[in-house]
């Protein structure tokens, strides 16, 4: 009905942030295939087609930047097609030739159970999800692109979405044991594995995600995003706030995934700093070691008021990662991650098809379902997303658009930190491809033509700019 909507008004920013917010609702099913053995449509893919229809009933409005979109994300249109590509042929083309671990669960007790290589309705579901990544990246330029106003709305999104992402965090886990805990079960109604776990004594936070990890991974990306914008001085308040109570819901969530993905973004931003100190903002330096000690000076007074509970949290987080290793979900892991090697071997560099095997990381699914050419075009596209030889990628410059691009590459690529340690299929997210495609369209390789209406250049709010700006004309100044 909200689909519906924004449809009749006919606004593609609208339907945009929409599906965005739609991502909050993993754990849910906005449909149940039958016909493709149960598999559950999320809302954010059902939402998705409200966007193309948006494009698609107003191609005077849109679709002119529509060969541009795609030329802009090539390397993404070329590793989609041929993982859609292989996952209709792959499994035929070796079937029987490989036992693999089937990527939707089966009822045997053996957590190690293989299966011979075949045509399966997972084939078909993970083609749907690589189509639906490539949509999203071509509907993300095309929203910075075309639409006045649009990186702004990008940004607004962002920020509610980190917000709301906490709240529902900590409102189900305060939920844990009460009436209320039906209530938001209720809304996990898709065919996934829903993980309530529990770890000495701590309720994982998962929100309305099949799991922790699920929640860690999606919040690290716009946890990421936001800090990015902070960093760069782009509405700092908001994106700051966010930022940081995303980075303490995560502290908290008891997944190895989110403290994977924190540390990495920590060396991301200590190196930064180290090696580019010129364009390392002091004032964001200073914010930043603040941060921390607050959070030093909290530990501090849980270790005064409740003796015993920083020993219990140190060993939660002991557990969940030095020790992980040994215990029986890391070697559940490690199994699943071979894989993608034994795939990629056993197709001689093929491919066994997108949605042929479980893996438990997002390089060993792409070796191991798109082989070579999946590694090629995925690496060279991470390439022109993140563009590392440019100064946008790494601060602020005189140009908002670029300063704010740069912004949506680091957090597209860093967003895949948590794929890459925990994720099952190829596909490498919405998440990515929204802030990939969007970074695109405001840094484009190639110099557009004066002719062409540059909206990404316009698409800031004058509040957005009013806060970027001061340091800029303080610097020319100078």
């Amino acid at each position: 009905m909200i689909g519906v909507a924004i449809l009749l008004r006919g606004t593609l920013r609208g339907a945009f942030a929409f599906m965005l917010f739609c991502g909050l609702f993993a754990g849910s099913a906005a449909l149940v295939l039958p016909a493709l053995g149960g598999s559950s449509i999320p809302p954010l893919q059902l939402a998705l087609v409200f966007v193309i229809l948006t494009l698609v009933l107003a191609p005077h409005r849109y679709l002119w930047a529509l060969p541009e979109a795609l030329r802009a994300n090539l390397w993404l249109v070329a590793f989609v097609g041929y993982g859609i590509a292989s996952a209709i042929i792959a499994p035929r083309l070796f079937a029987g030739s490989i036992a693999v671990a089937p990527l939707k669960p089966t009822d045997s007790p053996d957590p190690f159970d293989t299966v011979l290589l075949g045509p399966n309705s997972q084939n078909l579901t993970s083609a749907f999800y690589l189509f639906g990544t490539l949509a999203v990246a071509v509907a993300a330029y095309l929203v910075a692109r075309t639409c006045r106003g649009g990186v702004a709305s990008l940004i607004s999104a962002a920020i509610a979405i980190g917000w709301c992402h906490v709240l529902l965090g900590i409102a189900v886990m305060a939920a844990h044991g009460t009436v209320l805990d039906g209530l938001f079960n209720l809304l996990r109604n898709g065919n996934y594995a829903q993980l309530d776990q529990a770890y000495q004594g701590f309720v994982r936070i998962r929100g309305l995600f099949p799991e922790s990890s699920a929640y860690a991974d999606f919040g690290f990306a716009f946890m990421v995003l936001n800090a990015e914008l902070w960093y760069r001085s782009i509405r700092p308040t908001s994106t700051g706030s966010v930022a940081f109570a995303l980075a303490v819901v995560l502290a908290f969530s008891t997944s190895s995934t989110a403290y994977v993905s924190l540390l990495a973004y920590a060396l991301f931003f200590v190196i930064r700093a180290f090696f580019l100190p010129r364009l390392a903002p002091a004032s964001r330096l200073r914010q930043f070691a603040g941060a921390v000690m607050v959070i030093a000076m909290t530990a501090a007074l849980l270790m005064l008021v409740v003796p015993a509970l920083p020993q219990q949290f140190f060993d939660m987080v002991h557990g969940m990662t030095v020790a992980k290793s040994d215990s029986f979900s890391g070697r559940q892991r490690l199994f699943w991650a071979e894989q993608g090697w034994d795939a990629f071997i056993g197709s001689h560099g093929v491919g066994i098809g997108a949605g042929s095997f479980r893996s438990s990381s997002l390089l060993t699914a792409i070796l191991g379902s798109m082989g070579v050419i999946g590694v090629v075009t995925f690496g060279a596209y991470l390439v022109s997303v993140f563009q590392p030889l440019r100064q946008s990628t790494y601060g602020r410059t005189t140009l908002l658009d670029q300063t704010i691009g740069g912004a949506f590459a680091v957090a597209a690529v860093l967003s895949l930190v948590p794929s890459a340690v925990s994720s099952s299929k190829p596909d490498p997210g919405t998440n990515f491809a929204f802030m990939a495609g969007a970074s695109l369209a405001m840094r484009p390789r190639q110099r557009r033509r004066k002719a062409e209406p540059d909206a990404a250049a316009e698409a800031c709010l004058p509040a957005v700019a009013a806060e970027y700006v001061p340091p800029i004309a303080a610097a020319v100044a100078r």
